[in-house]
């Protein structure tokens, strides 16, 4: 079976850690797009449609802002885990989350592959900085990113993720919030890639056959 993973460049390290199946290949999205869903989906449904000579297509993203609302594979099965976003695939096991998103809210999630591919706090901060001082710096910073109590950097087993720890200490230091180090999953990224893509876990789709909200259990 030929199949083919498209995944955010988010998880890129976490995924090439993985053994993969034969004849799996992979393809990696900029997480640029993660503040643009209708751009996501668009780019999404055009790597899609010029993937051609697979059995299987993986999409490692959740619903992701809505941006996998509407995708669909024309010649082949199209299969997405049953998750909002890939903060949940990092908090992920087979038996299931291992975070309450309930009691984190206003929490600024951040992981190996988020500090290394987007380093746009630290980056928007030193610009700001160095044009307008210390005292406007701070208060744009926190005007960006108001309603934040806590930075939540997920280990995913990385070697070299204290370097990053440290740059998501300085985060939360600059948003004058607290700072959490949680063990996060990789068994779930395990799945994504070699499987069983189960019918609990992922949303399993023929060809043709649309992935909508409802699938994400979104009424």
């Amino acid at each position: 079976m030929k199949i083919k993973v498209i995944a955010c460049e988010v998880m890129k390290e976490e995924m090439l850690q993985v053994q993969p199946l034969p004849d799996q290949e992979f393809e990696f999205v900029s997480m640029d797009y993660h503040l643009y869903p209708k751009k996501l989906g668009t780019e999404l449904q055009d790597i899609i449609d010029r993937s051609v000579g697979y059995d299987r297509i993986i999409l490692a993203f959740g619903l992701c802002g809505g941006a996998a609302n509407g995708l669909k594979a024309t010649n082949c099965a199209l299969t997405i885990p049953r998750v909002h976003d890939c903060i949940s695939v990092f908090l992920s096991s087979e038996e299931g989350c291992v975070c309450d998103f309930k009691k984190e809210v206003g929490t600024f999630y951040l992981s190996y592959g988020w500090m290394i591919t987007e380093k746009s706090i630290l980056s928007d901060h030193k610009r700001i900085l160095e044009r307008f001082g210390s005292k406007k710096a701070f208060r744009v910073l926190n005007r960006m990113y108001d309603g934040y109590k806590k930075v939540l950097f997920i280990c995913t087993g990385y070697p070299s993720q204290d370097e990053v720890i440290v740059q998501s200490k300085e985060i939360a230091s600059l948003l004058s919030c607290e700072h959490e180090i949680i063990e996060g999953k990789i068994s779930f990224i395990e799945k994504i890639i070699r499987g069983p893509w189960d019918d609990i876990n992922f949303i399993n789709k023929a060809p043709l056959e649309i992935i909508t909200e409802e699938d994400f259990g979104i009424h």
